[in-house]
This record gives C-alpha cells, sequence and structure tokens, in this order.
C-alpha cells in the first residue's frame, strides 16, 4: 500500500527498480483487495424510515479512498466534517440517551436504548403516549441534535432539546439558538434544508407528499471535496498507473484537489455550504429531488447562488438583520465564505480558505488529532503566522503597527482584523472578513469594534481617539454616553439581542479580562440573567462563573420570571459586598465608593432595543 502522493518530496523520490516492482506487486494485491470491499454495499437494506446512503452513479465512498490514501482518510475520519450526520448508534452519540428524561410545555420526553438503537417516549396527561426511533443525529464538536423518525416515509421530525456537550447541558431548541423565547416559527426540516449541507450529494426527493431522501454519504465525505471518485478508483486500480502518478507532479483528471485549483474555485469548494443563498439557475426547477448539482472544480454560481447583504433592495434589508449587519458583514456563523469574497486580501491577492485551514493534518503537524481538529487550521495558521505571507515585515516586527506589546493580545492579527463580532453556537466567532477597527461603523452599524471588545471599560470616544492618534482614522460625532460609558456597556443595555448576546460572550473572555479587569463586570451580567432570550441567559451564566467568586454561581437560566430576577439580585447582592475591593472605573458607572449608578443603568436598560431578532446559523 503506498503512501500518499499528496506530500511533494516523497513524490520525487526514485526507487530502484527491483524496489519498485517489488512494492507494486505487493501494492497491487492489496489495494485490489481493499477496493473490492470499500464500496457501499448498496441501499441501507430494511430502512424505511429515515434517509439512506445509497450508491449514486460516479460515487465510490469515503472507504474506497482509505486503501491508497490511508493518512488522509484517518484525519479526515477524525474530523467533526465526517461527523456531520451520523446514524443514532450507541457509538455516535455524545452522551448516553438511556434513561434521559426531559420536560417541555407540559410534555415528557424520556429516551431509551432498546438493543443498538435509542427511542424517545412522548407522553403528557390527556393525551396518547407516542414512541419513535432516533435514526440520526447531527453535529457532535458544540452541540448534537437529535432526528426522529415521523411515521411519513423518510421524513424526520427534529427532537424540542438539543445536547450542549462542552457544557455536558440538555436545552429546549429556543435555547440553542439566537431567537425569541415564544418563537414558534423557528425550526429545522432535515429532508429539504440540512441535508444540502450536512451529507455529500443529498437529495431531498420530495414530491407531491412523498419523501424518499436519500445520500451518497451521511457527513462531509471526501467526495464532498474532491468530486464524484468512481472513476479515479476504477482507474487506478491499475498498479502501474498509480505507481506513474505517485511519481510525477502531474494531475489525475479522474479527481479534484482543491489546493491544486485557483483561490475563487478552492474557495468554492467551502463555498457550497459555509454561505448564504440558495439554487443558481441550474438547480432551480430539479433542487427539492435532486438538490445541488455543484461539484469540486466547477463554477460554484451556477448551481448555487450565494447572497450578500447587498443583494437585498435598500427597502428590503430589514429582511437581512438576522443574517447581516449593516454594512454588509455577517452576522450569523457558518456562512464564512461571504466574507471572504468581501474580503480585500481575497479581492487583490490570493488569499483563499485554505490559506489558514486544512482539511487533512499533516504527517509533521506536531499537534494532537483533537487540537487540530477543533478548528482545523494549519500549522501555525491559529497566530501571526497566518498573514506572514503578505505582511511579513508587519509580523516580525508588529508594535509600530499595533502599538502595543509583540506577543499580546493587542499585536494579535486576528483580534484587530478578524475580531469576534459573529454569533454563532452560543458564542461569539470570528467574523472571518478581514476588516480594521473603524468607531464610525459601529456607530452606524451596532457591530463592536476589536478596540471596544477587548478594552471593554472604555468608551468609544476612547478608541475613536486612539485610532486617530495611530492611524489617522477620523473621528465621528459623538453623543455624551459615547463619550462617557463604556461602549461594552451601552451594548449590553441597550442593544439588540446580538449585541447583547456578543458583550455577554466578551465579558466571559479571558484575553478582555486581562485588558479591561472583571471586578466591574457581575452588575452586568447580573441584568443578563433576566434577558428576553434563553440564549442571552445561557452566555451570561456562563461568562459570570468565569468571574473570580462566582466559579459556584448557580442560577437555572431557563427558570421563571420570579427566579430569575432572585438569582440576578444575589449576584448583585454577592458583587456588592466585595465592594470594598472594587477599583474606581471611570466609565463602567461605578462610583468612587464602589456603588453602581442605578439612575444612569435603569435608564440604558430601558432604551433596550427589543425588536425580535432571529440570527441565521
Amino acid at each position: 500500500m503506498p503512501p500518499s502522493r499528496e506530500t511533494p518530496e516523497r513524490s520525487r523520490r526514485r526507487f530502484p527498480i527491483l524496489g519498485g516492482v517489488l512494492l507494486v506487486v505487493v501494492a497491487a494485491a492489496v489495494a485490489s483487495t481493499a477496493l473490492r470491499y470499500a464500496r457501499l454495499p448498496g441501499p441501507e437494506e430494511g430502512v424505511e424510515n429515515r434517509p439512506t446512503e445509497v450508491n449514486l452513479p460516479g460515487y465510490a465512498s469515503s472507504g474506497a479512498c482509505a486503501a491508497c490514501h490511508p493518512e488522509q482518510y484517518d484525519t479526515w475520519h477524525f474530523s467533526y466534517h465526517r461527523r456531520m450526520t451520523q446514524v443514532a448508534t450507541p457509538e455516535a452519540l455524545a452522551t448516553d440517551l438511556d434513561g434521559v428524561k426531559l420536560d417541555l410545555d407540559g410534555v415528557t420526553y424520556r429516551f431509551e436504548r432498546r438493543g443498538e438503537r435509542f427511542w424517545v417516549v412522548q407522553g403528557a396527561p390527556g393525551r396518547p403516549t407516542l414512541e419513535r426511533p432516533i435514526v440520526l443525529a447531527s453535529g457532535s464538536h458544540n452541540m448534537q441534535l437529535y432526528w426522529a423518525a415521523s411515521g411519513k416515509e423518510r421524513k424526520l421530525d427534529m427532537l424540542p432539546f438539543h445536547y450542549l456537550i462542552h457544557d455536558d447541558a440538555w436545552v429546549p431548541r429556543n435555547a440553542s439558538f439566537l431567537i425569541p423565547a415564544d418563537s414558534k416559527a423557528f425550526g429545522a426540516d432535515w429532508n429539504t434544508g440540512c441535508i444540502h449541507c450536512h451529507t455529500t450529494k443529498g437529495q431531498p426527493r420530495v414530491d407531491r407528499g412523498s419523501t424518499d431522501t436519500q445520500a451518497a454519504e451521511f457527513g462531509i465525505t471526501c467526495e464532498a471535496c474532491h468530486g464524484p471518485g468512481d472513476a479515479h478508483v476504477r482507474a487506478n486500480h491499475n498498479p502501474v498507473r498509480r505507481y506513474r502518478k505517485y511519481f510525477t507532479e502531474d494531475e489525475d483528471p479522474d479527481i479534484v484537489n482543491p489546493r491544486r485549483l485557483g483561490k475563487e474555485r478552492a474557495s468554492e469548494v467551502c463555498g457550497r455550504c459555509h454561505g448564504y443563498g440558495g439554487p443558481g439557475p441550474a438547480d432551480r426547477k430539479e433542487f427539492q429531488s435532486s438538490g445541488y448539482s455543484f461539484e469540486p472544480g466547477r463554477q460554484l454560481s451556477y448551481a448555487r447562488r450565494i447572497t450578500l447583504f447587498e443583494d437585498f433592495p435598500e427597502g428590503q434589508r430589514g429582511r437581512a438583520a438576522g443574517m447581516f449587519w449593516q454594512d454588509g458583514m455577517v452576522r450569523g456563523g457558518g456562512r464564512e465564505f461571504g466574507m471572504l469574497l468581501e474580503s480585500p486580501c481575497f479581492q487583490r491577492g490570493e488569499m483563499s480558505c485554505l490559506s489558514c485551514h486544512t482539511l487533512h493534518k499533516a504527517a509533521d503537524d506536531p499537534r494532537s488529532l483533537e487540537e487540530w481538529a477543533n478548528d482545523q487550521l494549519g500549522f501555525g495558521m491559529d497566530g501571526n503566522q497566518a498573514c506572514a505571507s503578505c505582511h511579513e515585515e508587519l509580523v516580525a516586527n508588529p508594535e509600530p503597527h499595533s502599538h502595543h506589546a509583540p506577543n499580546s493580545t493587542g499585536s494579535s492579527c486576528y483580534n484587530c482584523h478578524m475580531p469576534y463580532t459573529t454569533y454563532g453556537l452560543l458564542k461569539a466567532i470570528r467574523s472571518h472578513e478581514i476588516s480594521s477597527p473603524s468607531v464610525s461603523t459601529s456607530l452606524e452599524t451596532g457591530r463592536p469594534n476589536a478596540c471596544n471588545q477587548c478594552h471593554l471599560d472604555q468608551t468609544l470616544e476612547w478608541a475613536a481617539d486612539h485610532l486617530l492618534s495611530w492611524y489617522g482614522s477620523p473621528k465621528p460625532a459623538l453623543g455624551a454616553d459615547e463619550r462617557t460609558i463604556a461602549a461594552s456597556i451601552l451594548w449590553l443595555l441597550t442593544g439588540d439581542a446580538t449585541q447583547r448576546a456578543l458583550q455577554a460572550w466578551s465579558l466571559g473572555w479571558e484575553e478582555a479580562h486581562g485588558a479591561s479587569g472583571t471586578d466591574w463586570m457581575a452588575p452586568y451580567l447580573a441584568q443578563l440573567l433576566e434577558d428576553p432570550y434563553p440564549a442571552v441567559r445561557f452566555i451570561a451564566r456562563r461568562s459570570l462563573r468565569r468571574l473570580p467568586g462566582f466559579e459556584r454561581f448557580e442560577v437555572d437560566f431557563l427558570g421563571t420570571e420570579e427566579e430569575r430576577r432572585e438569582a440576578r439580585e444575589l449576584a448583585f447582592e454577592s458583587w456588592s459586598q466585595r465592594r470594598a475591593s472594587q477599583l474606581p472605573r471611570l466609565h463602567t458607572l461605578i462610583d468612587a465608593d464602589g456603588a453602581l449608578q442605578a439612575d444612569t443603568f435603569a435608564r440604558l436598560l430601558e432604551a433596550r432595543d427589543d425588536r425580535p431578532v432571529i440570527v441565521a446559523e
């Protein structure tokens, strides 16, 4: 079995003729056997209550790749892409469901293991008991969602609870996403929605009430990025061809390697899923039946239309509020491709998704698989080295540009030019659009700027003065509150749900703690324990527990209004008892004696933006 030909230095080696012949013979025998059994055996026999994996024309399955590319296969197999959708077996689940009992809106959901499968038993007073098998699971990194058979052919129903992996907690659906607590409209249809990005070559096959959904494979597999592989597998049954290709730099016309594509086509492989949009001109008629026709290496726009903010007419941009800030930057996570398209490093340079990310951990990468899989970044791409190929001098000596000490948080290229201003998965995530801090933009859009997101105890005027002094950025006109009250407090008390969620996360960010101190933060996180949005309350509780003295603070963020009010008062009282140790904070509404300026606090809270927000993640 030959090593992968992906490594250039290997492809330039020359073995002695006899050794090469022996390797060919041995590899041919091993690979032929592996290839013979790697393909899927055909439609999943006997499965009628969920979507199935089938042998679609042109597709060979990821198992067929393992024979010749074992290193790449092993790292992919460990990735979260591979586990995006799985059959709900005990091995695939992030937690043991057996015996779990959950209640919501008067309905009890009890999970039971029966053999190698799990069932949900659903009951409520005065209603018949409903028993359904749990057939699929989505996600395995941050949260896991579960899908039950609907009893209507292969159509699935999402269970109303999700499991948060890092918190080891169950939360209802309206607390898993940033949506109003009373929202009834939010949901997901796996067969016509999730399937397009959570499987390989998903086909809804929904027609006139009939649902016969299928896919080449569940999860994001080899052929999702490299294209259909059957022709490649068949051609490389020939050991002579396989070794000739291995020892040359020639491309294989039967398979796509995204790293050999230009920046546009390479990034479109990722953009197929990581962008807002819908079917393009090629797929509009057959979309609900056949899904996207896009294959790696082809132009994405023909099969899938990527939606950007400017695509909305000015009079309809209110409809885009759950997707974009008012300058077009993305609000919701998982849509990074659109932000790459808006970045000058892509528009005027050669930056692509693969500039930072790698879908296979390199053999010489010293990190563990767990560390690599977290963001699937190339080695060193989690720091300033990611920018060194184009900005070598700035990376080598950042202080004259950043005005912060080298190796400090303030000299992180990412923190200033790709800050945590996008919301997703109950946290803030990096924007993925290369930009520069701007107080004017914060005023126009409400989006936090990098300076005030780290220096949480400082005002917009403070940030504007520094940006003017350091970079000549024009200073905008500012109101009294913007000159005297920390920007984070204004966003947290008066902002919309996205702003409040981002500030709740930022007040728990360790790097911001170092820049801003923590002794003033508790009253603000305590206030968010009463927020109308369950997701905001959850993030606030998590951040509050990261403050000194609050590590064991207990509060049920899903409790009654009275319980949440009592928790806020308890947190505030606990903070007040530490008043003697509080340092005066000029812009945080904390007086010299450590007391909170309650009147100003209440005035700002009264101005909170309560317009409904549903962030499209």
